[in-house]
């Protein structure tokens, strides 16, 4: 992918805010003309971080999803935080609601990106049912991750929400179910749908992008909601994850031709019948390996948030289960720990990703001794394979350290310093690494000014 001028991308930002200032100038003035007439059918809203984060790492860049166009390199940058999000809602009718939320992020050149547009519709009896867009259900705070008020912390640790960032949205629809105790609440929601976006392969220099492509989303979670607990757990299951580039294409084309050569060299009728057969088996092996990025991924949540008197505990248990041997299965868990002195919260948080070792069987692209380029093609290719399942490798661990400053009303100040390991110099975990080794330990400091208005 070409870089584009300097002058394009500051032309690129700045029409992508002044398209966002015009929508919060329109939802506003129409929601004054609404307020004159029959009532205020309109409401505009919008949240908004202006951050600041210093990376001291020069062989690894810091992200937030593998969407992120622009990691934060070694100094500082506002890549990492700095977001404008605006919301319109329209009520026609008593139950009814139409939803727009558009987002521009810095990490992003400031493009906007759609995260709500969608219908929700009361049924009655505590049920509501979204059509449409949504944001993102899939883990306990996958729906707020960038709206930074909403958040405790500068951001949801990366260790663990970096992949299921990058899944922001769901295409479908979802089904809401509350019934209320008292003060107590529980909410069951299911939901199914699709979703689109690019994913980034930052193993190269410069970064690769893909087609992601996420069908038959399935899923529900549930939560109880008591007076100074909430507890939910979900599930999702996703029937086809598909990763399509020129790269992967390559990959394909490659393994295609060498499978037919070893379908080739098996008819020859001078050969034995058991190194025909190896022969066939290997070129079968080779077909196996094609598109190799598929998967069919599960994620599951165990999340809470409870608070007594000044302190505040948040914790998350999570499983991702690709169901593809190049990734391997993943296990994480966060925890945060904070207590409030009036209108300041320091907080401690704990964030951990452990992958399981990846099984694929490369087997077949092991030397077959009959032909030299073709055993110099199988090399090549199960280099390849291996880089690849090393970059697949996202575990990692995080210690944060921060503190809030709730200023004013719907704003607040943090600070917050990051230490990210990886389990060596050969794993990037959630980094953006372009060459193997690397320096496995990255500091960030973030500064942030979040709102909501």
């Amino acid at each position: 992918m070409l870089a584009r001028p300097k002058k394009h991308r500051r032309c690129a930002a700045a029409w992508a805010l002044a398209g966002l200032g015009l929508l919060a100038s329109a939802s506003g003035q129409a929601a004054e003309e609404a307020s004159e007439g029959r009532g205020n059918p309109l409401r505009f809203s919008g949240f908004a971080t202006l951050g600041l984060a210093h990376n001291d790492n020069a062989t690894a860049g810091a992200i937030t999803s593998f969407s992120q166009l622009k990691p934060v390199q070694q100094g500082w940058s506002a890549n990492m935080d700095t977001v404008l999000g605006l919301q319109l809602e329209w009520q026609p009718l008593s139950g009814t609601t139409f939803q727009v939320q558009g987002v521009a992020r810095a990490g992003e050149d400031m493009q906007p990106r759609l995260r709500i547009a969608a219908l929700r519709q009361q049924l009655g009896h505590g049920l509501s049912l979204n059509l449409g867009r949504m944001r993102s259900p899939l883990f306990f705070d996958s729906s707020i991750a960038e709206i930074g008020y909403a958040n405790l912390t500068v951001r949801p640790a990366p260790t663990i929400y970096a992949l299921t960032n990058s899944v922001a949205g769901l295409d479908g629809a979802d089904l809401h179910w509350r019934l209320n105790f008292g003060d107590a609440s529980v909410l069951a929601q299911v939901f199914g749908g699709r979703y689109d976006y690019t994913h980034r392969f930052n193993n190269f220099s410069p970064a690769l992008s893909a087609d992601a492509s996420l069908r038959g989303m399935l899923g529900f979670s549930l939560s109880a909601n008591l007076q100074d607990l909430t507890v939910r757990v979900s599930r999702t299951e996703i029937d086809r994850y598909v990763l399509r580039s020129e790269q992967v294409s390559q990959i394909n084309s490659g393994l295609d031709q060498l499978s037919g050569a070893l379908q080739q060299m098996a008819l020859n009728p001078q050969l034995p019948p058991t190194l025909q057969s190896g022969l066939q088996a290997k070129a079968q092996g080779l077909d196996a390996l094609r598109n190799p990025f598929d998967n069919r991924p599960v994620y599951t949540s165990l999340g809470m948030d409870g608070n007594w008197q000044q302190w505040r505990l948040l914790a998350e248990l999570t499983w991702m289960d690709p169901r593809n041997d190049l990734v391997g299965r993943g296990t994480g868990y966060s925890l945060t720990l904070a207590r409030s002195f009036g209108d300041f919260t320091p907080y401690l948080s704990l964030a951990r990703l452990k992958r399981s070792s990846a099984r694929l069987n490369t087997s077949a692209l092991a030397p077959s001794g009959l032909d030299p380029q073709l055993d110099a093609g199988l090399n090549q290719l199960k280099q390849g394979f291996d880089r690849a399942q090393q970059f697949a490798d996202i575990s990692s661990r995080s210690v944060s350290i921060g503190l809030r400053w709730d200023w004013r009303e719907n704003m607040a100040i943090k600070t917050q310093l990051d230490q990210i390991r990886t389990p060596n110099a050969s794993t990037p975990g959630p980094l953006a690494v372009p060459v193997l080794p690397f320096d496995n330990k990255l500091q960030l400091f973030s500064v942030t000014l979040d709102l909501v208005f």
